[in-house]
């Protein structure tokens, strides 16, 4: 089958998000474009994220000179942002970069560096700390643990009414079970893992509790166990 039956197919499946990922032709089809946009070099990936850094954290002097290590380096193209993205031709192929500059932060950081079809380079910090969540994955589930999180506030009696502030703290793993599958272009096909999200609301700490399912199509379902989300002292 020609790669115009590929694009018709990917066509008639687009509707249904990420629910295409494993079909052969397009699994090829993400070979395809990584051998045809490979990974740019590590000085290039570096400049890049401490750049991004900079604009996070602040161009000062100990963040703009700390030393930067990069922890590793994968595919994003199977995430659903960046895939729809090379398919719709907007940006060639996208990388998740973990790193640590020790002065500007203390855990490791992921972010995602982009090729766009321009050839310049776009970064985005997807998340602090140790996840197996995906960019898009994380985008998902992030209002789900925002609004468990305000319920229990309000639980303690606590008013939880500004929800301008809302952010996502330093994500650790919980657990792994045996299923778990590994990593394929930056996402997880199969198995099950549970996170820890710190989420900062109304000037407190909320740490939520969630389990991830990969569904075997390029997304994941999630819960939220209500006695599992705690609101730090």
């Amino acid at each position: 089958m020609g790669f115009r039956h590929v694009v018709l197919l990917i066509a008639l499946l687009a509707p249904f998000g990420s629910a295409y990922a494993q079909h052969p032709l397009v699994l090829n089809r993400l070979n395809e474009w990584n051998e045809a946009e490979p990974v740019p070099s590590e000085s290039v990936m570096k400049a890049e994220v401490r750049k991004k850094a900079e604009e996070i954290y602040g161009a000062t002097a100990a963040c703009a000179n700390s030393g930067l290590i990069v922890d590793n380096v994968e595919p994003a193209s199977g995430d659903r942002y960046a895939f729809n993205g090379i398919l719709g031709r907007t940006l060639k192929n996208a990388w998740f970069v973990t790193v640590r500059m020790p002065v500007c932060e203390q855990v490791p950081v992921r972010y995602m560096v982009m090729r766009m079809k321009d050839n310049s380079l776009k970064t985005i910090r997807v998340n602090r700390g140790v996840s197996h969540a995906w960019e898009s994955l994380i985008s998902d589930t992030l209002p789900s643990a925002q609004v468990s999180a305000i319920a229990a506030i309000k639980r303690e009696g606590s008013d939880c009414s500004d929800k301008s502030a809302l952010s996502l703290g330093v994500i650790r793993i919980e657990s792994e079970e045996p299923s778990l599958g590994a990593e394929f272009f930056g996402i997880r096909y199969e198995g099950s893992w549970t996170e820890v999200w710190p989420i900062k609301a109304c000037g407190r700490t909320v740490e939520v509790q969630i389990r991830f399912t990969a569904d075997g199509d390029g997304g994941a379902f999630t819960h939220i166990p209500g006695d599992r989300v705690r609101v730090l002292p």
